[in-house]
């Protein structure tokens, strides 16, 4: 069956119903239409960890989608534009877009990638999940932040993660002790459980200790520590807290929320639990329809408590000192980003990925790359500061 340009096993006939697929129904997924770009490298677009890694979960589109607004003629000064393109020509960047009030006034993409093109979020993905969390409160599924997540997940309950509030696992402050570059617990885990070797609760359990420090442990809440279990921790809480499969929640909030338009996927651990701190994919129009829902909830277009949610994030975030990008961290956003106004913010992935979302004067970009660099935050600030 051909559905929206992505063919589909027979087994996976149920995604038209909303319904998502997982383990062996995945493995029968026929080959994709969408293709990596000839000069990328296939491993950031059609990423090599959706096509190496065949455990994953496919979600159909909103019932309604959302419509993309674009403007008509040249809306950005000159000088901006002159600045966009070459951010965008960087032989690093995939895809550059520039949204104000609603209404798309640059974009480029490159490297033969289009709307059929599958693009990774890596760490994106922990504001996504920070969404499915702050829809679960405002549903009543959690009754407060501030309870402890083990109260939701009893086999979390003796750990570090389980011992702190959802808000300090929020704000990577839980205190455990599973840091690591980029957020790894040790060298190899994501490939390990992209392969289904291992699960998220089973690295949880592993790494389930409090962090040492002088004279005894990290406390949650006392310090930012960027740490992927603690996303891991969260995508849990939501499926235990709502009593569905994490990827159900996320069919029945952000899907409709979002309007998007195209088949989305998650990839899959040992459990069938998706990879909620790194392996989502959306193509880039949908990615655009995700940067805009998290400016509606900002703005209070999701209803009273979602703004309140996520404006927590900007005020009841950890501070991280010593980073030379953003002086704080709430609810899976960057916050606090220096050179703009207080309440900026981002979602950011390995490897140069980026959303960030000015609420006061409705501005967002979004990229994806193939390496981290600073232009694309240069080219954000000079935005949002011009007027």
């Amino acid at each position: 069956m051909k559905f929206n340009g992505y063919y589909i096993g027979k087994t996976l006939t149920s995604l038209a119903l909303g319904v998502f697929a997982i383990g062996s129904a995945a493995q029968a997924v026929s080959p994709y239409t969408v293709q990596p770009g000839s000069v990328m490298s296939p491993y950031w677009v059609y990423s090599g960890a959706f096509r190496e890694y065949r455990n994953k979960s496919l979600h159909p589109p909103a019932n309604k989608v959302r419509e993309l607004q674009i403007a008509s003629g040249q809306t950005l000064p000159a000088a901006l534009v002159q600045q966009a393109d070459a951010v965008a020509n960087s032989p690093n960047r995939v895809t550059l877009t520039l949204i104000d009030k609603g209404q798309v006034v640059y974009r480029h993409n490159r490297d033969e990638v289009n709307d059929d093109s599958l693009v990774i979020s890596y760490s994106m993905a922990k504001s996504l999940t920070s969404l499915m969390v702050g829809h679960a409160f405002c549903e009543g599924h959690i009754k407060d932040l501030d309870d402890k997540l083990g109260d939701y997940v009893p086999e979390l309950a003796s750990t570090a993660y389980g011992r702190s509030s959802i808000r300090h696992v929020l704000n990577m402050a839980s205190g455990a002790n599973s840091s690591g570059e980029n957020g790894n617990v040790f060298p190899g885990v994501d490939a390990a459980l992209r392969s289904q070797q291992i699960s998220y609760l089973e690295t949880l359990l592993k790494y389930k200790d409090a962090k040492p420090r002088l004279f005894g442990v990290l406390a949650p809440g006392d310090a930012f520590d960027y740490k992927n279990l603690d996303t891991a921790a969260l995508s849990i809480l939501v499926e235990k807290a709502t009593k569905r499969p994490f990827q159900q929640w996320y069919v029945e909030t952000l899907v409709p929320a979002a309007g998007l338009a195209r088949i989305t996927a998650w990839n899959l651990d040992k459990d069938n639990r998706p990879l909620a701190h790194g392996f989502f994919y959306a193509t880039p129009d949908d990615w655009l329809r995700l940067a805009l829902y998290s400016l509606d909830v900002y703005k209070g277009r999701a209803g009273a408590c979602l703004q309140d949610y996520m404006q927590q994030a900007m005020t009841k975030g950890v501070r991280i000192y010593n980073h030379s990008q953003y002086a704080s961290y709430g609810h899976q956003f960057w916050t606090g980003m220096k050179g703009a106004n207080s309440e900026v913010f981002w979602m950011r992935g390995y490897g140069g990925q980026y959303i960030g979302v000015d609420p006061k004067k409705e501005r967002l970009l979004v990229a994806a790359s193939t390496k981290e660099e600073s232009s694309v935050l240069t080219l954000f600030a000079n935005w949002v500061n011009n007027d």
